[in-house]
């Protein structure tokens, strides 16, 4: 017996004792033991650990906290592993040194889209559908956003016309995924969810001909979203946000943009938007709130005004979000944040007459009226023309002259009623000019946009005194920018106002 065998239990040197043979083979094996290299042995260097900076883009800049938490690693044995070098340079410096680079995708477009000046609709859950972009256009908006649509839902959509209306519907054989109408689409912004750059590509080419505009969603910061690595999960993601963008400008025919909320810290804001714009983008809007706050915190418009800034030296403009009620604070936040456009999602929601310049109209007496119109031509389903309906709120003093307690039962009406045809009986109106109605509405929705002077004709309003702002409560400014059906549905209110 060898003496390393001598030097083991008696259960180890007896193989036969174990059940198992595989157990029995392990204990009977032979123990290596180490060999001295040949000193005429060539050196062959180990495999290199990857360290960070490997996976660093061109262009993308490391955070002093992800090189504090970082290590060089090397393979030579002559050289002992030392610290990563810290980046000295601060936020500003980098901010500065983006900002020096050329644009990244410079590229002209056929449709080119103005951004600038307009007062917009946001992506909002639910309420973002059809009808309420085309009376959102109607009343003015500049241009509209739809709801968010995730990339795998669009995907695959067969994309079926309706001969009648012109409508046209995304679907799966089920519920449709994303309806529009042609009337709309000089002024649609289709908005995207994705954190793949080749599926945001295929989702943007699925409805490509039908919209004016891509947007990607860069702010949703519900867990439907940030869960797969969307919305404003890609904030955390830059390099992944900006190699999505890169896709879309280099695939897609049409105008880019997107849509963010600001970080903690305005240093990393800026840098983010700093590197976003210098992409090629058309256009970014910000959420003055962080992906944290609650809804009914107040947006900080004073964070803005250094993005909108940086945008100007791109020659990119920068539309806010957050807080906006329409023609009644437009010139405030204007002068506080130079912002160029500004979109609305709340105020707009319980009222799109407010792109008017001369302010709301009466929602009971002439918004619900071309809302059912325009559901009823264009095929709305119910679910979503009683939730628009929910939505609006009735129009108070001096927008209203109407006796509360009727604004009351015909609140109640709307609420109760099961169908169009229910909710045009009860408050007294005629399906049967439905088609004149749409008609109408397509004739102002193409005489509005065509190079209207907004600002000059809400400066008369004001002179003749006909502007009727209606005041609204920090409550009830909340935004709701939300995501498609392709997704799921909002289940509460505070669901719908952290969406987008």
């Amino acid at each position: 017996m060898s003496l390393r065998a001598a030097r083991l239990p008696k259960l180890f040197t007896r193989p036969h004792l174990f059940r198992s043979p595989q157990v029995s083979l392990f204990t009977t094996m032979p123990v290596p033991t180490p060999r001295d290299s040949s000193p005429s042995a060539e050196h062959r260097p180990s495999k290199r650990t990857k360290s960070i900076t490997d996976h660093v883009l061109p262009g993308a800049m490391l955070t002093n906290e992800e090189l504090d938490n970082s290590s060089f690693t090397t393979s030579d044995p002559g050289l002992t592993t030392s610290p990563f070098p810290r980046d000295t340079r601060s936020e500003e410096q980098l901010v500065a040194e983006q900002m020096d680079l050329p644009v990244e995708v410079s590229r002209e477009y056929e449709n080119d889209i103005d951004y600038r000046e307009k007062l917009v609709l946001a992506p909002m859950v639910r309420t973002g559908s059809l009808p309420m972009r085309l009376l959102s256009l109607y009343y003015g908006a500049g241009l509209v956003w739809s709801p968010e649509v995730v990339d795998k839902a669009i995907i695959g959509c067969e994309r079926v016309v309706d001969p009648e209306s012109g409508v046209i519907t995304y679907h799966k054989g089920q519920g449709p995924i994303f309806t529009t109408h042609p009337i709309e689409k000089p002024y649609l912004i289709f908005q995207i969810g994705s954190s793949d750059p080749a599926l945001a590509v295929k989702a943007a080419q699925t409805v490509q001909q039908d919209v004016a505009g891509i947007d990607l969603n860069c702010g949703c910061p519900k867990p439907f979203s940030t869960h797969s690595g969307m919305g404003a999960a890609l904030l955390s993601t830059p390099d992944l946000l900006l190699d999505i963008l890169r896709a879309l400008l280099t695939s897609i025919p049409l105008p880019i943009s997107c849509k963010i909320r600001l970080l903690p810290t305005q240093p990393s804001t800026k840098l983010l938007v700093s590197r976003i714009i210098r992409t090629g983008i058309r256009n970014l809007t910000v959420h003055c709130r962080t992906r944290d706050m609650r809804p009914g915190v107040p947006a900080v418009w004073s964070r803005l005004a250094d993005l909108v800034a940086l945008g100007k030296k791109r020659g990119i403009p920068i539309t806010c979000n957050g807080d906006g009620e329409g023609w009644s604070n437009w010139e405030a936040i204007r002068a506080q944040t130079g912002a160029d456009s500004l979109m609305l999602a709340r105020a707009a929601e319980r009222n799109p007459s407010v792109f008017l310049p001369i302010g709301p109209r009466c929602n009971l007496t002439e918004v619900i009226p071309r809302l059912l119109a325009i559901a009823e031509y264009t095929k709305n389903p119910w679910g979503n023309t009683k939730f628009l309906l929910s939505q609006f709120k009735p129009s108070p003093p001096p927008i209203s002259d109407m006796p509360k307690a009727e604004r009351k039962r015909l609140s109640q009406v709307v609420a109760q009623c099961k169908s169009i045809d229910e909710a045009a009986a009860g408050l007294g109106l005629s399906l049967a000019k439905g088609t004149v109605i749409f008609a109408s509405i397509v004739e102002r929705i193409e005489s509005i946009q065509s190079g209207t002077n907004v600002w000059e004709e809400r400066r008369l309003a004001e002179e003749k005194g006909e502007v009727l702002d209606e005041p609204q409560g920090l409550e009830e400014r909340a935004e709701v920018d939300g995501f498609e059906v392709g997704v799921g549905q909002a289940e509460d209110e505070e669901e719908m106002a952290m969406n987008g």
